[in-house]
């Protein structure tokens, strides 16, 4: 199951270079987009720069031909991925729409969250330092960048979801990061209230 998500994750990847070039982002009709890749932007700017450095660095060894090909092979696949993952976090965002909220990161998580199974919703940055980026802990999940989250979604039942290499999980309890927390927790709040404020 693991490789086969790897796979999958990886095409999406490569495919979302595409998506970037063309400025598209992948969101629903009406949906509105939550971005959260200001935080991890830079680094992987850095990431890009030093895997082309690296990769005329290895150019100018004399290893012999066949280790050359090998090593640009090497570099070019590195270079992809950390310009899909770029690419991903900027045209796959979290969104709001008047039906669920989707809580992403890049092409390897997208938590569907029906606005029915929302309870409350509110901004609050904390601190996840020495924990896994992708952390299930009892009926919470955190979707942490940077170690940090600050919004959270409590819900009214459990939320199934497929963690990045396939496990599934459940949650009632959604902690993510996002670029303007309190836009965020705004649009979600008024996809909850839209309902009842359009009903007779």
């Amino acid at each position: 199951m693991g490789v086969r998500h790897y796979l999958r994750n990886e095409r999406r990847l490569f495919a979302s270079i595409g998506l970037g070039l063309r400025r598209r982002k992948a969101l629903a009709p009406g949906a509105v987009a939550v971005g959260y890749s200001r935080a991890q932007r830079p680094l992987l700017v850095v990431f890009v720069g030093l895997t082309v450095v690296e990769g005329l660095l290895f150019a100018l060894v004399g290893f012999g031909l066949v280790v050359h090909l090998v090593l640009a092979a090497v570099e070019l696949y590195s270079l992809l991925m950390v310009v899909g993952l770029l690419c991903s976090i900027v045209v796959y965002p979290h969104s709001v729409s008047m039906d669920e909220v989707r809580v992403r990161y890049g092409v390897f998580l997208d938590v569907r969250v029906p606005v029915s199974a929302i309870a409350g919703v509110r901004a609050r940055s904390e601190d996840h330092s020495g924990r896994r980026g992708f952390d299930l802990d009892g009926d919470t999940f955190t979707v942490a960048l940077s170690w940090q989250t600050n919004v959270v979604l409590e819900l009214s039942r459990p939320v199934a979801f497929t963690r990045p290499l396939g496990r599934r999980g459940e949650a009632r309890v959604i902690k993510f990061y996002a670029d303007d927390p309190q836009a965020a927790a705004a649009a979600i709040h008024h996809a909850m209230v839209r309902p009842r404020e359009s009903s007779p």
